[in-house]
C-alpha cells in the first residue's frame, strides 16, 4: 500500500518534532511496528517534542478530516500505534522521567518506556509496579491495566496513576485526576487509548524492596506437573510472592518474585526446587531491575497474533488442555503459552474504583502466536484462536486482558472486557469527549 501525500506544510511550521511524510528520510523506520504483521502506511507521522506538539497535530488532523493514532512505547501487540488513512502522533521523543524522592512521585512522559522509568527510580530507592518487559510502553500498559511482578504487593501499574496531562480530540489540554474530571480519570485506568492523547503520567512510588527471584526451567517430559505445581503455590502464595507460568521451547517456565524474605515465599521455591527435575535453575537473590529483563526482550520485526482470557482457575482439566494444546503448535514453533497471576492487592481494589474489568483473583490464560515467515500466517493465527477457544469455554461470559487482544478482536470481547455497567459508563466519557471518534485506533469504545 501507498499512502496518499498531504500536505503538511501548516503543520510543520508550527511543529518543533520533525513531521514526516512518505516522501521523508525516516518515514519508514518509523512507521515499523513492534507487530511485523502489522505493516501500515499513514499519510502523516508528527513527532511531538512538546505537549504543543500535540495539540498542533490534533488541530491539523481535524482540519484534514483524519483519525488519529497514537504511538508511545510502540510495544501495541494490536498495531494501534500505526494507520493507514489517519494522522500517528508519535510520542517517542516524550520519553522523560522526573523523579520526586521525597514526595515519592514520578512523572513520565507519554512516550517513555519502562526501561526509561525503572533505571532512575530504582537508583533512588523507589519502584512501582510496571510490565513484565523493560520494553514495554509505559502509555499502553497503564491505560490498559498493568499486570506485573510486584502485583501482589503494590496492585497494577494504573492503581499508582496520580494525575494524567491528556489531550483532548478538540485540543483542549487538561489534567485528570482524583479531583479534575474524576469520571475522566476513571475511565483512563483501563479504558486504553480512547480518550485523548497523554502527554505525561504521574504515579506513586514505594520503597524499593530486597528481591528474590529468577527463572526455573523444567523440561518437556514433566509439563503437566510442572503446571500443576505452579497452580497449587500460587493459590497459597503471599502477597509477596508473585509467579508468572509460559511454555516456551520445549521447556515450562516459572518466572519468581519474592520481596522482603517471607518464609512462605521461600518454602514455595524449595517446593519448585524439590518437587520435578530441573532443567535450569535461575534462581537468587536479584534486583528488580533484574527482574524486569529476566525473560529477555522481544524485539521489532517478529510476526505476532495473540488472544488472552481469564479464568477463575487452573483445573486440572483445563492444565491438560493447555499442555495438549502446547503440544499441538507447529514443528519448531516459537509460539508460547503464558499464564499470569491476578492475585494480591490487585484483587483488592473495589472493581468499580477504575475502569478496569477484572479484580477477581483468577489467571490470565494467553496464547501467544510468535513466527518470522508470513507464509505461516495462517497455520500460527489458527492455532491461537483454537487454544484461546479451549481456554474461552471455561469462562464464556467473561473477557480477556485487552492488552494482549489480536488486532481482529470483535466489539463483543471489547464489551464482555469491561462488563456491562462499565462499558456503558466508558461509553458516556467517550461522547463527552470525543463524540467523533478521531482516537478510533484501539480497542474502541463507539460513540
Amino acid at each position: 500500500m501507498v499512502a496518499p501525500i498531504v500536505d503538511v506544510s501548516s503543520l510543520a511550521s508550527e511543529h518543533q518534532g520533525p513531521v514526516l511524510t512518505p516522501l521523508d528520510a525516516g518515514y519508514d523506520t518509523a512507521r515499523i511496528s513492534f507487530n511485523a504483521l502489522i505493516d501500515r502506511h499513514p499519510p502523516v507521522i508528527a513527532r511531538a517534542a512538546t505537549p504543543q506538539d500535540v495539540v498542533a497535530s490534533l488541530q491539523f488532523a481535524q482540519s484534514a478530516g483524519l483519525p488519529v493514532a497514537m504511538r508511545g512505547g510502540g510495544h501495541s501487540v494490536a498495531g494501534h500505534s500505526m494507520c493507514d488513512d489517519g494522522l500517528v502522533i508519535d510520542l517517542r521523543l516524550l520519553n522523560h522521567a522526573s523523579v520526586d524522592v521525597e514526595g515519592r512521585r514520578v512523572i513520565a512522559g507519554g512516550g517513555a518506556t519502562w526501561r526509561d522509568v525503572d533505571t532512575p527510580c530504582v537508583t533512588r530507592g523507589l519502584v512501582m509496579p510496571g510490565g513484565t518487559f523493560d520494553t514495554t510502553g509505559v502509555a499502553g500498559l497503564t491505560l490498559g491495566g498493568g499486570l506485573g511482578h510486584l502485583m501482589g504487593v503494590h496492585g497494577l501499574t494504573l492503581d499508582h496513576l496520580l494525575s494524567a496531562n491528556i489531550v483532548l480530540a478538540d485540543g483542549t489540554v487538561t489534567t485528570a485526576s482524583a479531583s479534575n474530571d474524576p469520571e475522566l480519570f476513571w475511565a483512563l485506568r483501563g479504558g486504553g487509548g480512547n480518550f485523548g492523547v497523554v502527554t505525561a503520567f504521574e504515579f506513586s512510588l514505594d520503597p524499593l524492596p530486597v528481591v528474590f527471584g529468577g527463572e526455573i526451567h523444567y523440561p518437556d517430559t514433566h509439563l503437566r506437573q510442572g503446571l500443576r505445581l505452579y497452580r497449587d503455590l500460587v493459590e497459597d502464595a503471599p502477597d509477596e510472592l508473585t509467579m508468572m507460568a509460559y511454555f516456551r521451547e520445549g521447556f515450562l517456565h516459572i518466572t519468581v518474585c519474592a520481596i522482603g524474605g517471607n518464609p512462605r515465599s521461600l518454602s514455595a521455591v524449595d517446593a519448585l526446587r524439590s518437587n520435578l527435575p530441573i532443567a535450569r535453575d535461575r534462581l537468587g537473590m536479584t534486583s528488580y531491575l533484574q527482574i524486569q529483563v529476566m525473560q529477555g526482550d522481544t524485539p521489532f520485526g517478529i510476526r505476532h497474533y495473540w488472544k488472552s482470557q481469564f479464568t477463575d482457575e487452573l483445573s486440572d482439566d483445563l492444565i491438560d488442555e493447555i499442555v495438549d494444546h502446547y503440544h499441538a503448535r507447529t514443528a519448531g514453533s516459537i509460539s508460547s503459552i503464558l499464564i499470569e497471576p491476578v492475585h494480591g492487592q490487585a484483587t483488592r481494589v473495589p472493581l468499580d474504583a477504575t475502569a478496569f474489568g477484572r479484580r477477581a483473583p483468577g489467571f490470565n490464560v494467553s496464547v501467544l502466536g510468535h513466527w518470522r515467515d508470513p507464509a505461516g500466517d495462517d497455520t500460527e493465527i489458527s492455532w491461537v484462536r483454537a487454544g484461546a477457544a479451549r481456554v474461552a469455554a471455561r469462562n464464556p461470559e467473561g473477557g480477556g486482558y485487552l492488552n494482549y487482544a489480536a488486532p481482529d478482536e470483535p466489539q463483543s470481547r471489547v464489551r464482555a472486557a469491561f462488563g456491562v455497567e462499565k462499558y456503558a459508563r466508558l461509553l458516556k466519557v467517550k461522547q463527552r469527549v470525543d463524540p467523533e471518534n478521531i482516537f478510533r485506533f484501539n480497542h474502541n469504545i463507539r460513540p
